[in-house]
């Protein structure tokens, strides 16, 4: 049972700094309209996996980033709802409305403290 503590505390960094983005992005986040300008080809595959879009920021500086194309891949000049934290303006996302309060970041953070919490009683009781 002392695997349970170990894969907890592996979970615990990443949960926490998922939950860190999240309520950053909450906080701080501005949404934008970016339009797609290219499509990215990995290797030799015959379909795009990515897009190339382009927004600007607050501040009217142009910025680029790659969006994963599912669940509704975009064509060049369409245009794709992105969020970045104002803090960092050069690093997006694409925006999607939650419709579950628990967010990916609780989720990780919450199952990391209670395998640890398995664990320990575990070891404890034995």
């Amino acid at each position: 049972m002392t695997g349970l503590i170990g894969i907890g505390v592996f979970l615990l960094p990443f949960g926490l700094r998922i939950w860190y983005v999240e309520r950053s992005l909450k906080r701080n986040g501005v949404r934008v309209v970016a339009t797609c300008v290219d499509r990215v080809y990995d290797g030799v595959s015959a379909d795009p996996k990515r897009v190339l879009c382009q927004y600007f920021s607050e501040d009217g500086r142009r910025m680029r980033w790659m969006v994963e194309g599912p669940p509704d891949f975009p064509e060049v000049g369409d245009p794709v709802e992105l969020i970045y934290d104002a803090r960092y303006p050069g690093h997006a996302q694409r925006w999607t409305e939650r419709k579950f309060p628990i967010t990916l970041g609780v989720g990780w953070t919450s199952l990391a403290g209670l395998l640890i919490t398995a664990g320990t009683l575990h070891v404890l009781l034995t």
